[in-house]
């Protein structure tokens, strides 16, 4: 049954659905406007999202009594399309380009956004549209989980980012640009279905330039596969191990870097490294005020996505994904040998085999879901593709087409496109010079506040949330107190250093 429109008693326009009348059939402004006052917020909303708002009467009213809040809608029906234009964003349940609702409420607000976000309903459409409400709002819980736990993830590294930014200031040696190519790029992840393409990888060698995730270092580099490019974004503790293990007697690797990646600083010393720049926050201060070269990345919870979305900015050709399975596993999660397995594996006894180990690895995982989702709903314009000896994968990624090597082989016959090229940059400052601009950084930054939302981000949000309220004096002194102890810890790595 479609959505009837008719005129209400105060002549604006009213409608229903399957009898159940959205509007006020008497004045549907008031009705709004009540609804909206009745609307109970404890905090300051950056934004507003009310679902099922239908003709939107309230948007009116949210703009009075939210002045400065972004305000959005879902939409249960796109025959409510004429309303859009009363708010910032409008999403509708209806599948849009196969991306997750959830994944566009994300891309849209952010994680700071969404945890600072006032979700409501517009009640009559809740009767009106069920599956739709129950859609939405199962929709929205997930956006709002994939956003604490992005926080969660932001805090408790934060400290951590911070210390191998200053340790990549100091240490790094020799740095190198590339300049753009035409070959064909391939990745390689370490997931299971890179095993079967090992073969193949090493018949076509000459035909694409080779970048390596680091955990997918150990397995290529045991079948005397040696990549052009390492990459690394990883702030954790294992993936240094990745790095210098498979490194020890490959130190002609380069190595594309985040300053925030974790990585010891031998090899900081010791390999080439090519800078990655996210464009934004405390790194990009250190890497503008020590006058370190760079190549633009984008931030990603996974280093295959930063990886796909670098190598397409450095070839015009195509980039294919070796390994990127993104989905449990009834075996080993990652193609052998791996760091990570080398070092489980001296614990496995009777009471607690391998077996038990590996199990985890075979159930459903919500980070995985995440990267996958990611994968799924992003625009690569058809120039990415996940290759393999016909594995049988567990799962889709939206419109990155799964291809094999017969593919792959009959679309870059031709080898004569160029790859794309280093080129070193110049020598930068002495490690003294580089330790007293260090400390300069840092003072001088301390107190600004993008720093601030990088080094404390949930203390900050709360922060902002109480903006106006009784409570932001007491937030803003939390705020100031922990950027203290965040100041003194930083400093107290540093002068450990070297």
């Amino acid at each position: 049954m479609s959505i009837t429109f008719t005129k209400s008693a105060n002549g604006e326009a009213t409608c229903s659905y399957n009898s159940i009348r959205l509007h006020s059939a008497y004045n549907p402004s008031r009705e709004a406007e009540r609804f909206v006052q009745n609307v109970t917020c404890n905090f300051n909303p950056k934004y507003i999202l009310i679902t099922g708002a239908a003709l939107s009467y309230c948007a009116v009213y949210l703009k009075k009594y939210f002045p400065t809040a972004i305000l959005c809608a879902i939409q249960f029906s796109e025959d409510f399309k004429i309303a859009d234009k009363l708010w910032n964003k409008t999403f509708y349940t209806t599948t849009q380009n196969d991306i997750p609702l959830s994944e566009q409420i994300y891309s849209y607000m952010g994680e700071e956004g969404i945890v600072s976000c006032l979700f409501t309903s517009w009640q009559p459409s809740e009767k009106a549209f069920p599956q739709e409400h129950e859609l939405a709002w199962n929709q929205i819980k997930n956006a709002v989980l994939k956003s604490r736990n992005v926080l969660a993830t932001r805090s408790f590294f934060a400290k951590r980012w911070v210390k191998n930014t200053m340790k990549f200031c100091m240490f790094l040696k020799n740095t190198f640009i590339l300049k753009k190519g035409a070959s064909p790029i391939i990745i390689c992840a370490s997931g299971p279905s890179l095993k079967s393409s090992l073969p193949f990888l090493s018949a076509h060698r000459d035909r694409f330039f080779l970048i390596a995730v680091s955990s997918a270092l150990s397995p290529l580099i045991d079948n005397s596969i040696i990549p052009d490019l390492c990459i690394s974004t990883d702030g954790g503790y294992w993936a240094k191990h990745h790095l210098s293990h498979a490194l020890i007697n490959n130190t002609n690797i380069p190595i594309a870097l985040s300053p925030e990646s974790a990585c010891f600083s031998t090899i900081l010393q010791s390999c080439g490294i090519v800078p990655l720049s996210y464009g934004d926050g405390i790194a990009e201060s250190f890497l503008y005020n020590h006058h370190i070269p760079s190549m633009p990345a984008y931030r990603n919870g996974t280093v295959s996505g930063t990886a796909a979305q670098f190598a397409l900015s450095i070839t015009d050709g195509n980039v294919f994904f070796c390994g990127l399975d993104l989905s449990p596993t009834n075996g080993y999660a990652h193609t052998q040998p791996n760091e990570l397995e080398r070092f489980n594996m001296k614990n496995d006894n009777r009471l607690h085999p391998l077996e038990t180990r590996l199990y985890p690895s075979s159930r459903p995982s919500p980070s995985l879901d995440i990267y996958k989702s990611w994968f799924a709903s992003s625009d690569f314009k058809e120039r990415l593709f996940r290759l393999s000896d016909n594995f049988a994968y567990r799962n889709t990624l939206g419109k990155i087409k799964d291809v094999n090597w017969d593919y792959f082989e009959s679309t870059t016959r031709e080898t004569s496109r160029s790859k794309p090229e280093f080129f070193a940059s110049e020598q930068i400052g002495s490690t003294k010079e580089r330790r007293a601009q260090i400390k300069k950084t840092v003072d001088t930054n301390i107190h600004n506040t993008d720093w601030i939302r990088e080094a404390v981000p949930a203390d900050y949000i709360v922060y902002e949330r109480c903006i106006g309220m009784d409570s932001e004096s007491s937030a803003a002194k939390k705020v100031q107190t922990d950027m203290q102890t965040f100041y003194k810890d930083i400093l107290r790595v540093f002068s450990k250093e070297g």
